[in-house]
């Protein structure tokens, strides 16, 4: 009897582990992955002005089903002179200025931060700072943010002052009345030297990190980190 009660739990245990086996198989099958690999040539589709201010060299994330997006940034980003980063500002920038081009590659539902659905297709990044309208408070203690707009309607690289504006041309890239937008993270005092892709695994966010090549006004060089969301939503 012993001898047959331990067969027949030998075999039970078989079974279990061989219903179990596929599910361990899938969850693993599941696991995000995503790499950045460098794109060596410009979109084709963009206004002949801001061709000629990116760099040729962009960078594409892809994921478990292929590529879903790609950046490129302008050849070397103004920056402000004599700058100090803030509580809520951490970039040299000017609102409004062109910072790059992004193409969504993607036909799964790539969205913006907000989760606003953004159609395959191309667009370009100018930075942004969230207002103080008492509209946005507690969304973000980082005021610094990417816009994008669709690359048919934003042909010039001249920076496009005025929020509403700007506001209002962003919109029309994912079809609603809020701008698409990218949260921007603090880019670290210490410049990089290789772009990467990393996985915020609490939020699940992608974030793209990239030395930009920059200048100011007197025409000094200089590095910026430039560290954004560029896979992920906001759970608000």
């Amino acid at each position: 009897m012993t001898r047959n009660r331990g067969f027949l739990l030998m075999k039970r245990l078989f079974l279990l582990s061989a219903l179990l086996l596929p599910a361990v198989l899938l969850v693993a099958a599941a696991a995000p992955s995503h790499k950045l690999t460098r794109v060596k040539a410009s979109p084709k589709g963009l206004g002949a002005k801001i061709v000629g201010t990116l760099d040729a060299n962009g960078y594409q994330i892809s994921g478990p089903g292929g590529p879903v997006c790609s950046v490129w940034l302008v050849k070397d980003v103004p920056v402000r002179d004599k700058f100090k980063p803030g509580l809520s500002i951490k970039y040299p920038f000017t609102p409004g200025q062109l910072v790059g081009v992004l193409q969504v590659r993607s036909k799964s539902g790539y969205t913006d931060f907000r989760g606003q659905e953004m159609k395959p297709g191309l667009y370009t990044l100018r930075y942004g700072q969230q207002p103080e309208d008492g509209n946005h408070v507690g969304t973000s203690e980082l005021a610094d943010f990417l816009l994008a707009l669709p690359a048919k309607i934003d042909q010039d690289p001249k920076p496009i002052f005025g929020f509403e504006d700007l506001s209002a041309k962003s919109a029309k890239s994912a079809g609603a009345t809020h701008p698409a937008i990218f949260s921007m993270l603090p880019g670290g005092k210490k410049p990089i030297k290789t772009a990467a892709v990393t996985h915020d695994e609490d939020h699940d966010f992608w974030i793209l990190t990239v030395p930009a090549a920059a200048k100011t006004k007197s025409k000094a060089k200089a590095v910026v980190n430039l560290r954004f969301i560029a896979i992920g939503r906001s759970p608000e």
